[in-house]
């Protein structure tokens, strides 16, 4: 990410699309087309490249299948779950890390602590303050 414009670049490795939330909700999914798998890029060539503009303030949520796919019960955790989680702390003052260790809490706990596929999360906030 530029840390001066904002500039938001990523490449999609075939996972879900990333969450955008901007003024404490859920505005959009950042999708782009998947690259080809490493050992077969050369044949491809260079993977595309995926961007969006960020706003001050803006969050971006990048996160694995086993944690929406987390389940208790049959029920999912969900990506709907996911973003109104991160809105709801956010809303409450909360810092992104502080947000982020009460998702992972939240995330375990729904699954009664016993993790049933990788489960990994990334939250970002962009400042134009920052650098």
């Amino acid at each position: 990410m530029g840390s001066r414009t904002g500039w938001l670049r990523w490449i999609s490795a075939g996972h879900l699309p990333l969450l955008l939330l901007r003024q404490g909700r859920l505005v959009k999914t950042l999708a782009g087309r998947p690259a080809t798998p490493m050992g077969l890029r050369l044949l491809s060539g260079p993977p595309a490249v995926h961007g969006e503009q960020l706003e001050p303030g803006d969050r971006v949520i990048v996160y694995t299948d086993g944690v929406v796919e987390a389940r208790h019960h049959g029920q999912f955790f969900t990506e709907e779950r996911l973003a109104d989680f991160v809105v709801r702390e956010s809303a409450s003052g909360y810092s992104p890390p502080e947000v982020l260790r009460r998702l992972i809490r939240a995330v375990l706990d729904h699954q009664q602590g016993r993790l049933q596929d990788d489960a990994t999360i990334l939250l970002l906030e962009w400042s134009a303050a920052a650098g």
